[in-house]
């Protein structure tokens, strides 16, 4: 990106912003963008606040991206700040600071679930007054969709993170079983595997009560057809046949035996723990499960697993995934809007998304690298799976987003546990959800 383009894009956008940024909460008028109008000649420092951006290798590689961008833009210094390694920690203390006015950082990462309730706050800098049109098409529709609140996208995608089945393709030999082409030949097959004594645990992955639960419930209503919200995310649609089928399926891998019962109080790690001890047939988990799994230093059954695409239901089609990953928001109190511009952009197109393609443990979200080479010949298979995922977007549409979450996994929860009824519970987390969608805390 030239300054000359940076010029061309940001001209005159302070005065269309002002209208944008003027329905949040925390400010009555969008920010002075004239110094987002071009990139300083002059020295100087922006702040960058991010978590660990994972490597092929196993390093961070946050510093290779500032060394690549400091080549192209030798007078603009970026200071890492390390941001907390668990995500409400890290949104509570950007919501405390960047309420405040403070202008630092110039730059933060962000979760793909936040744009909602930060442009809604005023947190975040709305960003299609500064790009030209028709910048979004070069990312995964899904993904714009949610980034947009009102109408405006609030971040720039960094990475993408997509959810697989792992499963044990060795005793799945044994076994005369190919992997399953629907959940319910999942739970036919584990259960098999399991009664011959060749594994503890028939299938892992998260059920406690946190945003990893949400994530396993969303995709398992859309395999079964449905959605929690409506796609506007103002009308509760959990209740349906479609949210029955999800959940009655978890309760009943649980019931069967194919889940245990701890399952309910997983979370990632537990559940790959799991997976790669030997006791589990299948795991549910994140695109870096591989990299652990397959590495005979933190795996017992590395070269004995396989990956793919997750199922549906019979009668439907599989192939979803929860959309996860992280972003780049513009703090609307910056001083230095068109370095911080310039910077975002870079992470988020061509020259920075191909150093993540080459050199990553995390997918590009930019279509052009995504599709590219680098990914294909990754040595993780479940890149080149990634390209043909259909995304599965969390109702995160709303600023009410996190009640929504929690209405979720605390009702979803309390059924798998066997502390309450289906109907019950579900009628309870309509209640909570329509309770959570005007603004009422559970």
């Amino acid at each position: 990106m030239s300054r000359r383009s940076l010029l061309r894009t940001t001209t005159g956008a302070a005065a269309s912003l002002a209208a944008v940024t003027g329905c949040g909460r925390a400010v009555a008028r969008g920010p002075d963008l004239s110094s987002a109008a071009e990139i300083p000649r002059g020295p100087v420092t922006i702040r960058w606040w991010a978590g660990r951006v994972a490597a092929r290798d196993g390093s961070d590689l946050r510093p290779a991206l500032v060394r690549a961008f400091r080549r192209k833009y030798p007078n603009i210094a970026v200071q890492l700040i390390a941001a907390p390694p668990t995500t409400d920690v890290a949104r509570a203390t950007l919501t405390t600071q960047v309420t405040s006015g403070s202008p630092s950082p110039d730059v933060y990462m962000g979760d793909i679930a936040w744009p909602a309730q930060f442009a809604y706050n005023s947190l975040a800098l709305p960003l299609d007054p500064l790009l030209p049109k028709g910048y979004w098409q070069r990312y995964p529709e899904e993904l714009v969709r949610a980034l947009t609140y009102q109408g405006s996208v609030y971040a720039f995608p960094l990475y993408l993170d997509e959810a697989f089945l792992y499963y044990r393709k060795d005793l799945l030999h044994k076994h005369g079983l190919r992997p399953p082409g629907s959940w319910e030949e999942l739970a036919s097959s584990a259960a098999k595997i399991q009664r011959a004594g060749d594994a503890d645990l028939g299938f892992v992955w998260q059920g406690t009560v946190y945003e990893g639960l949400t994530a396993n419930v969303a995709e398992l209503v859309a395999d079964a057809g449905g959605s929690i919200l409506s796609p506007d995310a103002r009308t509760v649609t959990f209740d349906s046949p479609a949210g029955v089928r999800a959940v009655s399926y978890l309760r009943e891998l649980i019931a069967r035996g194919v889940s245990p019962s701890s399952v309910t109080t997983f979370v990632e790690q537990d559940s790959l723990d799991a997976f790669t001890s030997g006791r589990s047939v299948f795991l549910r988990n994140w695109l870096y499960a591989w990299g652990v799994a397959d590495n005979p230093a933190s795996s017992r059954v590395a070269g004995k697993i396989g990956v793919m695409r997750r199922p549906g239901f019979e009668g439907g089609t599989g192939g979803r995934s929860c959309l996860g990953g992280w972003c780049n928001y513009l703090n609307p109190h910056s001083r230095h809007l068109g370095a911080a511009l310039a910077f975002a952009r870079f992470l988020a197109e061509e020259e920075g998304q191909s150093i993540l393609a080459r050199e990553a443990a995390v997918l590009p979200p930019l279509l052009s690298q995504l599709h590219g080479k680098a990914v294909a010949r990754s040595s993780n298979p479940a890149f080149a799976l990634a390209r043909e995922v259909r995304l599965v977007a969390r109702p995160t549409r709303t600023p009410e987003y996190p009640m929504v979450s929690k209405a979720v996994f605390t009702r979803v929860n309390e059924v798998l546990s066997g502390g309450t009824s289906m109907p019950r519970a579900l009628a309870r987390a309509r209640g909570d959800l329509r309770a959570a969608l005007r603004g009422e805390a559970l």
